[in-house]
């Protein structure tokens, strides 16, 4: 009897992932646990593995597509077994399951001539089918597969999805409005433009023997024309981010004001821990980690900075889950640390460098990418002194984080005296709070801050 692998729920907040690799074939074998596709969230990748054993009989999407959790992605039973009541609605089970024949020894199946390659499906036939991503891509930039050059799907069936007719647009030459228009009505495209980098303008629509008849180029085909632009879609996990900013910039009132804190106590009892023979569990704990734990004393004592403000109302809340940027190969990612105000300073820093690698690493549970009621984002690794942070919406505030700067101070008898300072810049949402009681906020930390020590001891 086959059996269906359904898309998993990765996490409580995720209704769909993008299914960005398949590792397996129709016809392959599997067995359960192997890894069988890649998926990714608007915040995290996952690898998805096999629940059941046997032939994979069908596919039912296909790289690129958006897919709900809990959908069936595919089916794996015995060679020949019938599947198509484990199809999803709307969904074409892969027809190469059909052709797929039961595993033969491998003698047998080296005797036997290879079968012929079947035949592509041209775009410009119009026989191929459209992967959803690929019919929104085209939309999304105003174009129909007749304005792109001849392509053949790279899918399951010759079906064509998102990267082919990405690729046949980055490849393509640049076309005006009106020449675009043109080309989506049917008008062929000439071999070269007049336009600026080679762009093709209306005038040049239906010149394709005057632009055949001239001689080839001496600039390779790879090697860019002066002025030229090269167009760069953004990635999905790039939309997302930056749907979430425009959101947060043109929602709020956002004002930032900036402070600096003495580290120098703060930088010697990092090297006393280091030095100590019982590290106590602190070993490779940074300043980022102090400041941060300063963070979560100081909104215990300031809990109106504590929480969210969406359709005109104040949510505080009781428990301090910090969210904390980070710089990952996929874009901006923001861990939350739940529950922070019950953790100690070491186990709050082990907890948010495993955090950070697996956010880094692209495996962090979605559900720990949520919820977060203020977040800190820390720049002065990269040599940053100071910079205005942009707040995460629904939160009231975000604290940015700058380098250390050494400078020099006058002493309590008029003695100078180099200390360590590190800069604080705290952004917050302008309808809800005010410049007095952020003001004070940054007052608090900064006396944390620069009596660490007591606030370590005190707990």
């Amino acid at each position: 009897m086959s059996t269906a692998i359904v898309m998993p729920k990765a996490g409580n907040t995720v209704e769909e992932c993008l299914l960005s690799k398949w590792r397996i074939q129709v016809g392959e074998q599997v067995a359960i646990g192997q890894v069988i596709a890649d998926i990714e969230t608007d915040k995290s990748a996952i690898e998805v593995e096999s629940t059941a054993e046997g032939t994979v009989l069908a596919l039912f999407a296909q790289e690129g597509d958006l897919v709900p959790v809990l959908s069936n992605i595919c089916a794996v039973g015995a060679a020949g077994e019938d599947y198509a009541d484990l199809a999803p609605a709307g969904a074409a089970p892969a027809a190469a399951a059909e052709q797929a024949e039961p595993t033969a020894p491998a003698a047998q199946k080296a005797a036997e001539p290879p079968p012929a390659p079947a035949p592509e499906c041209s775009a410009a036939a119009g026989s191929a089918p459209l992967s959803p991503r690929a019919r929104k891509f085209l939309e999304e930039q105003g174009l129909t597969l007749s304005a792109l050059p001849p392509l053949s799907g790279s899918g399951a069936q010759g079906r064509i999805i998102e990267q082919d007719v990405r690729s046949a647009w980055e490849q393509s030459p640049r076309l005006s409005p009106v020449a675009a228009s043109l080309a989506a009505a049917g008008q062929a495209l000439p071999a070269a433009g007049s336009g600026l980098g080679g762009m093709i303008l209306s005038g040049d629509m239906g010149s394709q023997a005057q632009t055949a008849a001239m001689p080839e180029t001496a600039v390779p085909a790879s090697a860019p024309a002066p002025g030229q632009v090269i167009e760069q879609p953004l990635s999905h996990i790039r939309k997302i981010i930056a749907g979430r900013l425009h959101e947060s910039l043109s929602s709020m009132a956002q004002y930032t004001l900036c402070a600096e804190a003495d580290v120098t106590g703060m930088l010697s009892l990092r090297e006393r821990i280091k030095a100590s023979r019982e590290p106590l569990s602190l070993a490779n704990i940074n300043i980022g980690d102090m400041v941060m734990y300063a963070v979560i004393k100081a909104l215990q004592k300031h809990p109106e900075m504590n929480g969210h403000f969406s359709d005109n109302v104040i949510r505080l809340h009781s428990a301090i889950n910090i969210g904390f940027a980070c710089d990952t190969p996929r874009g901006l990612m923001v861990p939350v640390l739940h529950n922070a105000a019950a953790l100690s300073l070491g186990q709050m820093s082990n907890t948010v460098k495993n955090m950070a690698k697996q956010a880094n690493e692209g495996k962090l549970n979605p559900d720990l990418l949520a919820g977060a009621t203020f977040t800190v984002s820390n720049l002065g690794a990269f040599g940053i002194t100071s910079f205005t942070p942009v707040i995460n919406a629904p939160e009231l505030a975000i604290l940015g984080v700058g380098k250390t700067l050494l400078r020099a101070e006058r002493g309590k008898n008029g003695e100078i005296e180099y200390r360590d300072f590190i800069q604080l810049s705290l952004t917050m949402n302008h309808m809800v709070i005010d410049g007095a009681p952020g003001a004070r906020f940054l007052q608090t930390l900064k006396a944390i801050i620069e009596n660490f020590e007591l606030v370590c001891i005190a707990g």
